[in-house]
């Protein structure tokens, strides 16, 4: 007699638990690929447009050797005094557009990439407000460009050309200074080191967006929101999105905050030079303790010369201030002013 076979079937129980196994595995399956999947194909899609801007946008100038690295500048228009355009910390000279445009009518205007920037190689040296300022003397120089200048610096382009004029006094006419960066001052070089330390994160953190092609999206979507031409928003997005360009505003920023500091404190007496600072009036900043402390910050700053204006663009913030049309032309006129104080001797006037 053949023995009947047994079947027991699983209680409601064990199914569900199966059941919910089965959705919690599939959910890890899930999040791995997305873990994984995503950060790839933002790697390969940032490696295939690094090459394909590489191609697209050459530099609109000359390439010019300045110890054993090609340093990029372009100058447009004709007239003296020749205006010198100073970018940020992490910029190039694309951002100058439209200040460039608008002088190049009356003047010889020149904008440039310092070394690791836009479409200049890297240095190896420290990035220092010193060896910032003389490569761009011996950029000009290698370029024959020759002054008298007038330097118009944007965020570290400011502290930048007080260097530069407290270094080569005879070359420099007068200065515009746009929304200018305020280096940090140590009393000990060990508070630096800690600050240095503290600050890493951010640099881990573009790195990381700028390798996984997210670096490439935000900086598109904030150029988008000024004035500037749909070419020109490439092109700046192009530039900055890159390891390179991470790196040199480490290396610019960062790594070289404490030697600044010292360089920008020995440049605030520029004697009776012309001038100008403009300041970004940040409409973004509407608390009344952070409005009160701004405006403290811009009160305390000195004005560097006995002849001296200051400015506020009001509307405008630390990246629209030359991102808009209609404030750039308001630097440019600032521009053009200096100009003629030094040529005139006329002082400028409150």
């Amino acid at each position: 007699m053949s023995r009947a076979t047994s079947i027991t079937m699983p209680s409601d129980r064990e199914q569900r638990q199966r059941g919910f196994l089965f959705y919690v595995k599939r959910a890890l399956l899930v999040l791995i690929i997305l873990l994984v999947g995503i950060p790839l194909t933002g790697v390969i899609y940032q490696a295939a447009a690094e090459a394909s801007d590489r191609q697209a946008y050459p530099p609109p100038g000359q390439m010019v050797n300045v110890d054993g690295h090609l340093i990029h500048i372009n100058c447009t228009g004709t007239g003296s005094p020749v205006v010198i355009l100073e970018a940020g910390a992490y910029s190039f000279s694309t951002e100058w557009y439209w200040v460039q445009e608008q002088l190049a009518s009356t003047n010889k205007v020149c904008s440039y990439d310092r070394a690791g920037n836009g479409w200049s190689e890297p240095a190896a040296v420290q990035r220092d407000g010193l060896t910032l300022m003389r490569e761009l003397h011996d950029l000009l120089t290698a370029a024959d460009i020759p002054g008298p200048y007038v330097l118009a610096g944007h965020s570290l382009g400011g502290p930048l050309n007080r260097i530069y004029a407290s270094q080569y006094p005879d070359e420099v006419l007068g200065l515009v200074l746009v929304d200018s960066a305020v280096p940090y001052v140590w009393p000990e070089i060990s508070d630096f080191e800690q600050w240095k330390a503290q600050n890493e994160t951010a640099y881990t953190l573009m790195t990381v967006l700028q390798r996984i092609g997210a670096a490439r999206i935000i900086i598109s979507r904030e150029f988008q929101g000024y004035s500037y031409p749909a070419d020109i928003v490439n092109q700046l997005t192009a530039f900055k999105a890159t390891a390179q360009g991470v790196d040199t505003w480490d290396a610019e920023f960062r790594l070289a905050q404490w030697n600044l500091g010292q360089q920008s404190q020995a440049a605030e007496d520029l004697g009776d030079l012309p001038v100008i600072v403009m300041w970004a009036s940040h409409p973004e900043i509407t608390a009344p303790d952070e409005r009160n402390y701004l405006e403290s910050v811009w009160a305390s700053i000195p004005t560097f010369s006995s002849n001296y204006l200051v400015l506020s663009v009001e509307g405008s913030d630390h990246g629209s201030i030359l991102g808009k049309e209609q404030y750039a032309q308001q630097v440019s006129d600032a521009v053009l002013n200096v100009i003629d104080a030094a040529q005139t001797g006329e002082r400028l006037v409150q």
